[in-house]
C-alpha cells in the first residue's frame, strides 16, 4: 500500500507541474500581447500629435496653397494634401475654402497610422 501511494504523489506532482506550465504559458502570452498593443497605441498617439501639429502650422509655418507638402518629424513621415474643396461654390468674400488631408506613417512602415481631414479658409488678401 505504501508503494502505490508514493507513485500517486509523483503523478500528482507531475500533473500539478503540467497545470502550472500551462498557466504560466498563458500569462506569458497575455503579457506579450499587452506589450504589443501598448507599442501600437503609443505609435498612434505620437503620430496623431505630429498630424495635429502639421494641421496647426498650416497657414502659419506652412503656406496655405494648393498642392502636397511632405516632411519628417520625430521618426514619422507626414504629408499634407491641400486642394480647393470641390463642393465649394468658388471663392467668397471671406476667402477660399481648402480641403486638407494629413497622413502620418512611421519611417519603417508603408501604410499611414493616422489620417486626418479638415477644411481651412484662406483669407483673401
Amino acid at each position: 500500500m505504501r508503494r502505490s501511494r508514493a507513485g500517486s504523489v509523483l503523478i500528482d506532482a507531475l500533473v500539478a507541474l503540467a497545470i502550472l506550465t500551462l498557466v504560466m504559458a498563458g500569462v506569458a502570452q497575455v503579457t506579450r500581447d499587452s506589450r504589443a498593443r501598448h507599442r501600437d497605441i503609443e505609435t498612434r498617439r505620437a503620430a496623431l500629435m505630429v498630424a495635429r501639429s502639421q494641421l496647426a502650422s498650416l497657414g502659419f509655418a506652412t503656406p496655405l496653397t494648393s498642392g502636397p507638402v511632405a516632411g519628417e518629424q520625430d521618426g514619422f513621415i507626414w504629408r499634407l494634401d491641400v486642394d480647393p474643396c470641390a463642393d465649394a461654390q468658388g471663392d467668397s468674400a471671406a476667402g477660399t475654402l481648402y480641403c486638407v488631408m494629413v497622413t502620418v506613417r512611421p519611417q519603417d512602415a508603408a501604410r499611414p497610422v493616422v489620417v486626418l481631414a479638415s477644411r481651412r479658409l484662406a483669407p483673401e488678401r
